[in-house]
């Protein structure tokens, strides 16, 4: 896939969190390797659980993924809503 991206530069590149602070959560990540890394940056307090969310989206949207989103903090309402709201602007 051609227009693959990590999430943590999306973020960075659309002004969402900083260098530093992605630098920071990938660093916290590497003790904690199951964690997801949006849930190390709601952690540290660097985006807020719905900012992530609606990131997650415009992700989702500029990558044409569907994946990485069920992760286990999310509960299932969050994600069905999210792939609802990405199904219907393609």
């Amino acid at each position: 896939m051609s227009n693959f991206k990590r999430v943590g530069e999306f973020l960075v590149e659309n002004g969402i969190i900083t260098e530093d602070q992605l630098r920071a959560s990938l660093e916290l990540q590497k003790d904690n390797p199951q964690t997801a890394i949006g849930q190390v940056m709601v952690t540290l307090g660097y985006v807020s659980k719905e900012e992530l969310i609606m990131a997650m989206e415009m992700y989702m949207i500029a990558t044409g993924t569907t994946t990485d989103v069920s992760d286990e903090w999310l509960d299932q309402e969050e994600i069905d809503s999210l792939l609802d709201r990405i199904k219907t602007q393609k």
